[in-house]
């Protein structure tokens, strides 16, 4: 069955690209351009995912989000906030109410997809999961733990180390440029100085050790795995 989403938004140009961009990516999309026709969707029909748009017409996407999060039965539905604002404080109030992400408008699609897919594998982890480890050389992870190791030994990573070194794992040694591998430190780093992804890597390095090597510079490009 078709992951369901649904999208909140009063701009009718932006659901009718959504909708085709998410169903081309094989995702059951259903919209709503208010409040009031999203509850609606809601009870007829419990979505995976919400995209909701802050700015509504009949009632803020704060407030649906904050009414969804304290009710038990809608309360484990993932929410990514969409916004044409930018400000810190509209940030931490999207987050404080328990959406799960937020990016704000224009927004490239492709970088949306990947946020949607990403809150998607922490809300329904795979159960492959489970018994999931990835090894190069002296590099251990196992994701269902959230663990590193380096020749048997912990390595305590912040969430963004984790999540940085992951990506590039998993990409099976396809170059990763600053901008993806920004995007998936989260909305709290958008607006931060572009180099915050070489520092990240820095730190990852020397955390590693003797397993430092395994992450190499593509020159303007970025990074890759280095097996």
């Amino acid at each position: 069955m078709s992951t369901r989403i649904l999208i909140v938004d009063d701009e009718t140009d932006l659901l009718e690209v959504l909708s085709m961009n998410l169903d081309a990516q094989g995702y059951a999309v259903t919209t709503a351009a208010s409040g009031a026709e999203a509850f609606g969707s809601i009870q007829n029909q419990k979505p995976d995912l919400i995209l909701l748009d802050i700015m509504l017409g009949d009632m803020s996407g704060v407030q649906i989000a904050a009414r969804l999060k304290n009710t038990p039965e809608t309360a484990d539905i993932p929410i990514i906030m969409l916004t044409a604002k930018d400000s810190e404080t509209d940030m931490i109030v999207g987050l404080s109410v328990g959406a799960d992400d937020y990016i704000t408008k224009p927004f490239n699609t492709k970088i949306l997809i990947a946020r949607i897919e990403a809150v998607l594998r922490r809300a329904f982890p795979p159960q492959k999961d489970v018994r999931e480890i990835l090894s190069a050389g002296p590099l251990k992870i196992i994701p269902a733990a959230r663990q590193v190791l380096v020749n048997g030994k912990d390595v305590e990573l912040t969430e963004g180390e984790y999540n940085i070194l992951l990506a590039l794992v998993r990409a099976g040694g396809d170059i990763r440029s600053r901008d993806e591998l920004r995007d998936i430190l989260g909305p709290r780093v958008e607006s931060e100085d572009e180099r915050i992804v070489d520092t990240h890597v820095g730190a990852l390095r020397k955390k590693l050790g003797k397993a430092r090597k395994i992450i190499k510079t593509i020159h303007k490009r970025g990074y890759r795995f280095n097996a």
